[in-house]
């Protein structure tokens, strides 16, 4: 149902998309992600007041989820991945507040943004806690010092800036404040969609003893057989043709390929270029998913187990009704045997209904994400975003003397990739 929405905003149909999100069939059914994508269609439906709501609660649901967290490994050996509340990854924590941000700096909230800026800067000094790529860490400081420095926060921004220039090296633009006969532009470019999780078929080799401690073991004996069933499946010297393994498939989902869209980009104004950096967001949420996979296909490699065991349980269960009746030549014999079969069978085939894979993600997120900046005198200058011979003007902005335009600028794939949204920020003349 989410390619609906991507559709919609890939025409430019952002109104619609806003709209669409009242269709539950249409929306994400868990309140968390329905949250996110309402912060990400707002920003391009001019529905800021919404978005930068639907944001914060997004931050309130994550940090909830996170406080009552149980054994999630305990609770999907019985049920699927996907009936548990959705959880994002450390990639898609850090753009609630990035989108919650420039939500509110549509609006001209500049204590609000800081407010995001200051919980995206948290996520990334988080320790204890696998973080993304060097790239797209250094691109999100920079991003947050770009918040902080919109919204008159310079100690903050300074620091930010410090810590984006250890991870990238050689910043875009120049960070140092303007004087009064300048100002800064800067343009944050999302490009194309996020990799997203698909469905696929998982083929599992294992054998008697292993199909007893995943049926009948420890939660954490049946994680340790079934992650080396998963090791043995990528086995190229794992024999598959002897006699005795028992064979059979697990739903399980690989991580897809993004929307891209190919070619260099870049900004320009009159008609010097923008200094342009970017970061791969795929890769990012891609290592996240990687990151979650073993544990994610040992759970499901167990449940399989159990349900394959209980559907041998029930055919016994049915074949002990049948003879009781046979070898009694009486029909009210073996009733009790019949009845297990049948609760054992009710149960398989439920389980077999809800352990469909786990293909939830934030859909919405951008393939790539750059941002391009440059100082320019006080006074209005056109700003054009170029890829190869497409040239798309994001208007005239005004230069304030020391302040800076923010502008957000989404690039879609597809035959509607001209159709963009432009949003411009504050800009802020004295600091």
């Amino acid at each position: 149902a989410e390619w609906a929405l991507r559709d919609h905003l890939t025409y430019g149909r952002a109104a619609n998309a806003w709209t669409a999100m009242g269709d539950k069939k249409i929306a994400p059914a868990d309140a968390l992600l329905r949250a996110m994508y309402r912060g990400v269609i707002g920003l391009h439906a001019g529905e800021y007041v919404a978005g930068s709501r639907a944001m914060d609660r997004a931050w309130t649901l994550v940090d909830d989820r996170y406080s009552k967290r149980v054994s999630v490994g305990a609770a999907s050996l019985l049920t699927s991945d996907a009936t548990l509340p959705y959880y994002p990854g450390i990639t898609e924590r850090m753009f609630i507040p990035y989108y919650g941000a420039l939500n509110w700096l549509a609006r001209n909230e500049l204590d609000e943004t800081a407010v995001e800026a200051r919980r995206l800067s948290a996520l990334l000094a988080a320790e204890g806690e696998d973080q993304p790529p060097a790239e797209l860490r250094g691109m999100l400081r920079y991003v947050s010092g770009v918040l902080f420095e919109a919204a008159g926060e310079r100690q903050d921004a300074i620091v930010a800036y410090r810590n984006a220039a250890s991870l990238m090296g050689s910043l875009p633009g120049d960070t140092t404040f303007a004087s009064r006969d300048s100002g800064d532009v800067v343009v944050l470019i999302e490009e194309g969609f996020v990799g997203r999780p698909e469905p696929r078929n998982f083929g599992v080799y294992m054998n008697g003893d292993e199909l007893v401690a995943l049926t009948s073991g420890s939660d954490d004996s049946r994680l340790a057989v079934a992650r080396t069933l998963e090791r043995r499946h990528y086995d190229s010297s794992f024999d598959r043709t002897q006699v005795g393994w028992l064979t059979y498939e697990v739903n399980w989902a690989s991580f897809g390929a993004p929307s891209r869209i190919e070619g260099r980009i870049g900004v320009r104004t009159n008609p010097s270029e923008f200094t342009l950096a970017s970061a791969d967001v795929t890769a990012a949420v891609r290592q996240d998913f990687e990151r979650e996979l073993p544990a994610k296909l040992s759970r499901a490699i167990a449940r399989t187990a159990v349900r394959w065991a209980a559907t041998r349980a029930a055919d016994r269960a049915f074949s002990d009704a049948a003879k009781k009746r046979d070898d009694d030549d009486d029909d009210s014999k073996g009733w009790g045997s019949f009845f297990l079969g049948l609760g054992l069978a009710a149960a398989t085939v439920t389980s077999a209904a809800i352990d469909q894979p786990d293909l939830r993600a934030w859909q919405l997120l951008p393939d790539r994400l750059s941002v391009a900046r440059m100082r320019l005198p006080v006074g209005d200058h056109p700003i054009e975003v170029v890829r190869g011979d497409e040239v798309v003007s994001l208007g005239t902005v005004t230069v304030r003397p020391g302040g800076m335009a923010v502008l957000t600028h989404r690039w879609w794939p597809g035959p509607g990739r001209t159709l963009m949204q432009t949003t411009q920020g504050v800009n802020v003349a004295e600091r």
